[in-house]
């Protein structure tokens, strides 16, 4: 059974206070109660046999019918006690984790709050921009037609220059961070095991993607094998924080998107994505996780791009989280703000799953708390660039920062990649 039993039956009323700030029904905390109340005295009951039954194999004047008896009492009561705790992991598994008490209030997207814009930066030069993908069709650097013919929906296909941004993106992020990070490239696949360390399995199956014959799925974030590479460990005094950032191509069913927003990059199944993630003691958590903050929007700054920092309600800011940020960036050509990082504060709420601990300074073993932001989430950044920066005569300056990478200044509709 996982390791939150006791906040659920000690703090019932704080716990179903809090998880209703997120939506979600709070008469499962109720049927947890009585569950996990009767799981408690069951293996009472069970522990009081087996030393009874222990004393029973010393005392020679007990009959073997007695000792039968006995045994076959608890191995009944096991038997009992498996449904029991088998139900109560799904209803924990399916609690969300509990909203920091300074999480902004609501359900919706509207209650969030912006508590940070920027709109000074490099402003688009075209007074009607279009949007990336009929920029990029010109320039010839993202097919989507031959993503389309290749895979699908939802797919991309980078060509010449196009495919050397999203390049220059994951190799600036890196130099950005790696006296900082340890670096860290992970499997894509994973196991059913590690997905429900961070709180994407069981309930979000939908939203993943399974290999068909194996235990294996592809990850959604670098966030899900960064987080298991650590599941079972505990790390000795003073070795926390634990810092690390992770390359790897993302896969989203993204089965919720339609309409105008699955246009060009807004949503795709597959794209490429560094990860930040952070292993922390309890007390180190705020200026951690303002200092991740600080991290994922340094490079967003570089870039001179438009954005704005917003504060995510309870019930907006999705099951696994204590507390999100938003990092979003102004699309001219689309004229919408997209999501470019998710700063997310996850408590003990995964680590509890992972069973990731440390030691403090008295010697006594505890349950971390886990942190992550994207780095570097490449299409929106792309496509933000994209439009932000084109030109009157078509082609696309590349922000100074990116020029060491790119080993160029502009593209330009004459100087097409046809391949």
């Amino acid at each position: 059974m996982i390791n939150t039993a006791r906040l659920f039956t000690e703090e019932k009323d704080y716990v179903k206070a809090s998880i209703g700030r997120k939506g979600y029904d709070v008469s499962t905390i109720d049927e947890l109660y009585e569950i996990l109340s009767v799981v408690k005295e069951t293996r009472k009951t069970l522990e009081n046999m087996r030393r009874q039954r222990n004393l029973y194999q010393k005392d020679k004047s007990i009959s073997v019918e007695e000792k039968r008896e006995i045994r076959d009492e608890i191995a009944r009561i096991e038997n009992e006690l498996i449904p029991l705790e088998e139900r109560a992991n799904e209803l924990l598994y399916d609690i969300p984790n509990l909203p920091d008490d300074d999480a902004p209030d609501g359900l919706e997207e509207s209650d969030n709050v912006v508590i940070e814009a920027c709109d000074d930066y490099y402003k688009c030069k075209v007074d009607q921009p279009l949007p990336h993908w009929e920029v990029a069709k010109k320039l010839d650097i993202l097919d989507i037609e031959m993503a389309s013919k290749i895979s699908g929906s939802k797919f991309s296909l980078f060509k010449g220059k196009g495919s050397k941004l999203i390049r220059a993106l994951i190799h600036y992020c890196f130099s950005l961070h790696e006296d900082k990070y340890l670096e860290f490239l992970p499997p894509h696949m994973v196991s059913t095991r590690s997905l429900t360390y961070t709180g994407h399995l069981p309930k979000f199956a939908v939203d993943q993607f399974k290999c068909k014959d194996d235990d294996l799925w592809m990850i959604p974030t670098a966030e899900v094998p960064l987080t298991a590479a650590f599941s079972d460990t505990t790390f000795k005094a003073g070795e926390l924080p634990m810092r690390g950032m992770g390359y790897t191509v993302a896969f989203r069913r993204e089965a919720g998107g339609g309409g105008k927003d699955n246009r060009g990059l807004q949503r795709l199944h597959e794209f490429h994505k560094v990860e930040l993630l952070k292993i922390v003691e309890p007390h180190q958590m705020e200026p951690e996780v303002q200092d991740l903050l600080k991290d994922c929007l340094t490079i967003i700054k570089a870039l001179k791009l438009q954005y704005r920092i917003v504060d995510l309600c309870a019930g907006d800011m999705g099951d696994k989280y204590a507390r999100c940020y938003d990092i979003e960036v102004f699309a001219p050509g689309v004229q919408r703000w997209l999501e470019v990082s998710s700063v997310g504060n996850f408590s003990d709420y995964q680590a509890r799953r992972a069973n990731i601990k440390y030691v403090d300074e008295n010697g006594k073993k505890k349950v971390a708390y886990t942190l992550n932001g994207s780095g570097m989430a490449t299409p929106r950044v792309w496509a933000a660039i994209v439009e932000t920066y084109q030109q009157d005569d078509g082609s696309v300056v590349i922000p100074d920062v990116l020029v060491p990478y790119m080993g160029c200044s502009e593209i330009t509709p004459t100087e097409k990649d046809n391949i």
